[in-house]
């Protein structure tokens, strides 16, 4: 009986490896929670649709799954399903709990876990509910499916192998604590973490064939295959064994200056991982040392999800708008992309500012106006050379030995929506709850806009001193709206203005500021969509030269399409410094039929 039923397994098991499992969509694209899409993806994508799903206090946690013709994506307790061309909604359905669960499709059901203690699923045609499996805890975990069998975890400390076809359990394995990283498939054994910080393997009867303790409790991220390895992070270390002895690959854990955040993914050798310091490292699979760091210096903003392979181009979310897409080899960003708002928020006019009229700010304000902003750091980063003495394997550059602070650590809290990648789309979950589609064949005719000019001056009694400039076209006549705005030519002068694109995205690299026709120097924070022109010389003050300045601030977009605007004023360093505005004496208009003056009680005191 033992050998039919070993038979059995291994004919199943090697019908199954040409097609890998009969889903049509898992969250880390195989059983082996690799992270690479056999996808196609043509760069620069451009917005497509945007769906709004009205949810304003949930947290995203999960990753939407991608069908033939829709996308199903888990905000808050609902479950939606959008037009993959068109991004209308065609259905939804509450759960009752809310879901962290990154949905899987196969043979046209839709399967998630939720926080109301069940394994769904759902008709991926028209959201109707075909069953649920409960279980003793909320299921965050998000489901594996292989061979016909769907792998899950929940917080009832349980690994449970369920059987598709008849809805029952295959096995179950009890932990010592909540499961919530999805499980790795590989071939006849599965591959397990636990909050009650041990990491499992099991084999195809669910029995445990070793466990090894991991470096804290906070195991959110799924293992990752790589050919007879498995990889995975927890904390700040990433750690490499054997799948069938769990005997230790590398010498000891690479260790990264923070949390790394979400899944690695692999590919030829390498191990690809982002953490919450900002940074993106490429690690031997075989020894466990870094090969490059992007960027080589500095930090973007924290990586917020499992890092995609797709096209030999690893995209990522960095903070919560940035969608990046980078080099296999790390060398250089091919798109950067910043999510748009649902709602612009447009910086408010500062009291007092009117067009062409100074308004006045008090002096040395931290992180008021006056203060450079920050250049957007290493958008192209140059052939990594790893700085320093020769580097260990498991050894971060750079990075000391000192003990992590205690934090604590919540699934919720940890975990962002991935991209999913298939052939020219990449949908996602913005941090606003709002699902994004793009396209590569989707049109981009619009150039990139540019608003809210906003010049800033030092004033009289230690003020800064802001205009509001006019713009004209670059094909406009010369020095146009110049006699506006004169200034004393006294340093720091800033220029600033908002520029931002919602089709493609801002191309970092094609940003300039001139100044009469000499280039100038200039920080563009793609996040904020700030662009600055800063005068600012070093050393011996040096007053900007009297005459008009005719400022140039252009850039294109990622499909070419250009845009360029020009602002001029006038500088007169026989000016005085600018005095600050005098308040504005409100006037009282009166009641109807009464003459506009204040009532007694109301009136202004006497000087």
């Amino acid at each position: 009986m033992r050998v039919l039923l070993i038979t059995v397994l291994l004919c199943a098991i090697a019908l199954s490896v040409a097609s890998a499992q009969d889903a049509t969509w898992l969250p880390r694209y195989d059983a082996s929670s690799s992270g690479v899409s056999a996808a196609s993806l043509q760069l620069p994508l451009s917005l497509a649709w945007k769906y709004t799903t009205g949810d304003d206090e949930s947290t995203p946690v999960a990753t939407p799954a991608v069908g033939p013709d829709k996308v199903y994506a888990p905000v808050g307790d609902t479950m939606y399903a959008i037009d993959r061309l068109t991004g209308a909604l065609v259905w939804e359905q509450s759960t009752g709990g809310e879901i962290y669960s990154s949905p899987a499709l196969a043979d046209g059901i839709l399967y998630f876990g939720s926080r109301d203690g069940n394994l769904w699923a759902l008709d991926a045609e028209n959201g109707s509910v075909e069953w649920r499996y409960p279980t003793g805890g909320p299921v965050d975990c998000s489901p594996v499916i292989a061979y016909g069998v769907c792998y899950f975890g929940s917080d009832d400390n349980r690994v449970v192998a369920l059987d598709l076809a008849t809805r029952t359990p295959v096995w179950q394995f009890e932990t010592n604590g909540d499961v919530k990283a999805s499980p790795l498939v590989y071939r006849d054994v599965v591959v397990i973490g636990s909050q009650d910080r041990r990491i499992y393997c099991l084999n195809a009867q669910g029995r445990p064939i070793w466990s090894q303790t991991v470096d804290r409790a906070a195991f959110f991220a799924s293992p990752v295959g790589e050919r007879t390895k498995v990889i995975y992070a927890s904390g700040r270390e990433l750690e490499a064994r054997d799948i069938y002895t769990g005997r230790r690959v590398w010498a000891r854990p690479f260790r990264a200056a923070d949390l790394i955040v979400g899944s690695p993914c692999v590919q030829g050798r390498r191990v690809f991982i982002g953490t919450k310091a900002g940074a993106v490292y490429a690690i031997d699979a075989n020894r466990g040392g870094a090969l490059w760091r992007w960027p080589l210096e500095g930090a973007v903003d924290s990586i917020t999800s499992s890092p995609v392979i797709v096209d030999n181009m690893i995209v990522f979310k960095a903070g919560t708008r940035d969608l990046i897409a980078l080099s296999l080899d790390g060398q250089r960003v091919v798109w950067r992309y910043v999510m748009p708002k649902v709602e612009e928020k447009v910086a408010a006019p500062q009291p007092g500012v009117v067009p062409g009229g100074p308004v006045a700010f008090p002096g040395e304000v931290p992180g008021g106006p006056g203060e450079v902003p920050p250049v957007d750091p290493g958008m192209v980063a140059p052939p990594v050379e790893i700085p320093g003495p020769e580097v260990g394997p498991g050894v971060e550059p750079g990075t000391t030995t000192t003990p992590d602070t205690q934090r604590e650590y919540r699934f919720e809290d940890n975990t962002d929506p991935s991209v999913a990648v298939v052939d020219g789309a990449l949908f996602t979950i913005g941090e606003d709850n709002v699902v994004y589609g793009f396209g590569s064949t989707t049109p981009d005719n619009t150039p990139p806009t540019m608003r809210e000019p906003l010049l800033e001056v030092p004033g009289a009694q230690r003020t800064r001193v802001q205009f509001t400039p006019a713009m004209a076209g670059e094909d406009d006549f010369a020095d146009r709206y110049a006699n506006e705005i004169e200034i004393p030519g006294t340093p720091p002068i800033f220029l600033s203005l908002l520029l931002d694109d919602e089709g493609s995205g801002v191309n970092p690299d094609s940003v300039k500021v001139s100044v009469n026709g000499e280039t100038a120097d200039f920080s563009y924070d793609a996040n904020e969509g700030l662009l600055w022109y800063i005068y600012d010389p070093r050393g011996a003050a040096s007053n900007l030269p009297n005459g008009a300045k005719r400022i140039v601030l252009e850039a294109t977009d990622w499909h070419g399409n250009r845009a360029a605007q020009v602002v001029s004023f006038k500088v007169n360093n026989r000016l005085k410094p600018p005095a600050p505005p005098r308040p504005v004496q409100p006037v009282f208009e009166g009641a109807p039929g009464m003459p506009g003056e204040f009532p007694p009680e109301f009136a202004p005191p006497v000087p």
